[in-house]
């Protein structure tokens, strides 16, 4: 083999490979990088390597699907702000603090999870694709972000099934960010702004149930 092959072949081994990785459907990308990690447990910055090249919407959809399970909603959250943090400072990576990237997901109640809601999540990628996609452009994007940051601030409040909600919309937009899909950014917008609206009511009475108990 000459020396130009030598290296073009795995260059183009590679290249192929990440191909496919792009090609596959995000659903089906986060229950095989579940399935192939050997350990019981995976922490967020092993998260964050393993989604890396899907950037900021694989590692979103997985820390929101996390964020419904109790016992790491409330670091998945955290996580969910800084991301969206970085897109509206118009980050090009993600990247996490080491505190949070320490925190473990139990990788069997993640996947069983993940495997429960699939058919939900494979029903809407149906829909999801190419369009609109000015409104996916760095600028809108960055709305984008601050949005999910409200998402995120919401699903950290400690009021019950709060979290439901907000998760769901940064799931939308996450869908929307990854396929460059701006209906389905508009469309997380309208579950943010009622999942906005149903926080403001459920703080406004805890507050009022806590004056009234003092």
């Amino acid at each position: 083999m000459s020396l130009s092959n030598r290296y073009f072949v795995p260059c183009l081994c590679r290249y192929l490979d990440n191909l496919d990785n792009l090609l596959e459907k995000t659903s089906q990308f986060l229950i095989n990088t579940l399935k192939s990690h050997p350990e019981q447990y995976l922490t967020i910055g092993e998260l964050l390597e393993l989604l890396r090249r899907r950037s900021y919407g694989a590692l979103l959809i997985m820390l929101s699907l996390a964020g419904l399970i109790p016992g790491i909603s409330f670091f998945a959250a955290v996580a969910d702000f800084l991301l969206g943090l970085q897109i509206a400072l118009g980050f090009h990576a993600p990247k996490l603090p080491n505190i949070i990237q320490k925190q473990r997901i139990h990788r069997d109640k993640t996947l069983k999870f993940t495997e429960e809601v699939m058919p939900w999540l494979v029903r809407v990628e149906e829909y999801v694709k190419p369009r609109w996609e000015p409104l996916s452009r760095v600028n809108p994007r960055r709305v984008v972000g601050a949005i999910i940051c409200v998402l995120a601030f919401i699903a950290i409040l400690p009021l019950p099934f709060i979290n439901f909600l907000p998760n769901i919309a940064i799931i939308c937009l996450a869908l929307g960010i990854i396929e460059r899909d701006g209906l389905c950014l508009i469309i997380g917008c309208g579950f943010a702004l009622v999942a906005m609206w149903i926080s403001h009511i459920m703080v406004r009475v805890a507050w009022n149930s806590l004056m009234l108990a003092l």
